[in-house]
């Protein structure tokens, strides 16, 4: 057992050994150490691999405690490399710029707004050459949803869905947002109606949530389609109604009582 003080005279660190005996035996590996847990470089590569592949973290965490039984890397060690890998790809790049790098390289159609007092990029929106084409051979409905801390900048991100004929679904477009605003919903969803080559085709059913900034957005830049809210929402909106209208006066009887 061992007690630290700190000398007010000398204003350094002393230790003071009350019991020198050991009364546990010594742990045989570093389980739990950071130096225990770091990658080797056979693991790196294995991890560089598995990530090109779109391969899940944890799935990446799994393949290596399979090859190796006593391995004692945890996830957090696989998502520091992960960082490592994505920040020699990027290279002298910001994240944005690497972004835009890569849309203009795959072809991808991409917008972007910046605020009108400086360069900074507000909003940006972009679409799969593919996705392009499905969306003016199946603009017939459409599903328009948020996402939200799925970036390290906080910022929702705004995705619209397709529905084919065969009732299959796939991604039109996908876009970063600084707010939930009116304005910015406008803007996207005027980035979307550019993807449509003829104007008289444009989308019969559109499904939002309960966004009012969004509905309303729909309603003036799509006055002809139909807009519909999200069933899912529908649903958890009633159940939650539900559930307000009736414990409360049934806790008021039961009080009276």
């Amino acid at each position: 057992m061992v007690s630290g003080y700190l000398s007010r005279k000398t204003n350094e660190w002393g230790l003071n050994i009350l019991n020198g005996v050991h009364d546990h035996a010594m742990e045989p590996t570093l389980e739990g150490h950071i130096l225990a847990g770091r990658l080797k470089e056979d693991d790196k590569k294995i991890v560089r691999d598995l990530t090109k592949s779109k391969m899940l973290p944890r799935n990446i965490l799994i393949n290596l405690k399979n090859k190796r039984p006593h391995c004692m890397t945890n996830i957090k060690q696989v998502y520091n490399e992960r960082q490592q890998i994505w920040k020699a790809n990027r290279g002298d790049k910001k994240s944005l710029q690497y972004l835009i790098s890569k849309l203009e390289e795959h072809k991808y159609t991409y917008f972007s707004r910046i605020q009108s007092e400086s360069t900074t990029i507000e909003d940006i929106f972009w679409a799969h050459p593919t996705s392009v084409m499905l969306f003016n051979n199946f603009p017939t409905v459409l599903v328009m949803d948020s996402t939200y801390k799925t970036n390290m900048y906080k910022m929702p991100m705004f995705e619209v869905v397709e529905v084919t004929s065969t009732d299959l679904t796939y991604s039109v477009g996908f876009g970063f947002v600084t707010h939930e605003k009116e304005e910015n919903f406008v803007w996207v969803l005027k980035m979307s109606r550019k993807l449509l080559t003829s104007k008289k085709n444009m989308p019969k059913v559109i499904v939002t949530n309960m966004e009012m900034s969004l509905m309303k957005t729909i309603g003036n830049l799509f006055p002809k389609s139909y807009a519909k809210n999200c069933y899912f929402h529908a649903q958890a909106n009633v159940k939650q109604r539900c559930i307000l209208d009736c414990k409360y006066p049934l806790e008021k009887r039961m009080g009276k009582r």
